[in-house]
């Protein structure tokens, strides 16, 4: 259903317009209609939200070369995945991945697994718990500012460092540069990094 929208784009829309016939049915059967995309640049390379409205309500998914960051919207109120999830008490319970995977569809299918302990707030809902947790992640943002975002996005660069060296490792080589790819603070990467890019590339040219 979204094809008409991504020609001449490159693969990572690809895998999205994929992912996302994942979870249409889920979201068509709860009011949410397909709005539009929108790509950007960013350090880490070219990116793509892609933005489902019901009346007052949005559900906002970016992608880069796998699912980045979910966001769920209710008027001028907005929760990100993890957060929403991990205040309704189901830390342990959700399944969407901060890591990458070589099954491209494997993290919707994990995000459609989310959904159901979001159903009755948000998708069926009236949103009450959203926007309660919109004003608590608004105030912790607001307590550590920006020095806690930095950590986070610094720890989560670390982690897709290693991860992209260890398929490396595995000669996964396609896997490791796109992954590679989604780092945003490029200056963590060392020149080992580098070269371990270097060889990805010309090995998947050969």
């Amino acid at each position: 259903m979204y094809s008409s929208n991504c020609k001449n784009t490159m693969q990572p829309l690809i895998d999205l317009v994929r992912g996302l016939d994942v979870i249409d049915d889920f979201l068509t059967q709860h009011g949410f209609e397909f709005e539009n995309y929108e790509n950007g640049l960013g350090s880490g390379g070219q990116f793509t939200v892609a933005t489902f409205k019901s009346g007052r309500k949005k559900f906002i998914l970016n992608y880069r070369s796998s699912i980045g960051q979910v966001v769920y919207q209710y008027n001028d109120h907005t929760v990100c995945h993890d957060f929403y999830l991990d205040q309704l008490g189901l830390a342990d319970k959700k399944k969407l991945p901060d890591f990458h995977s070589e099954d491209k569809l494997l993290a919707f299918t994990h995000l459609l697994h989310d959904f159901e302990f979001l159903t009755e707030d948000f998708f069926d809902g009236e949103c009450q718990k959203l926007t309660v947790f919109s004003k608590l992640q608004d105030n912790v943002i607001s307590e550590y500012g920006g020095k806690a975002r930095e950590e986070y996005y610094l720890q989560l660069d670390k982690n897709r460092i290693e991860e992209a060296r260890q398929k490396f490792k595995n000669k996964d080589f396609k896997g490791s540069i796109e992954i590679f790819e989604t780092v945003e603070i490029r200056s963590l990467m060392n020149d080992l990094d580098k070269r371990l890019i270097n060889y990805c590339e010309q090995h998947l040219i050969r």
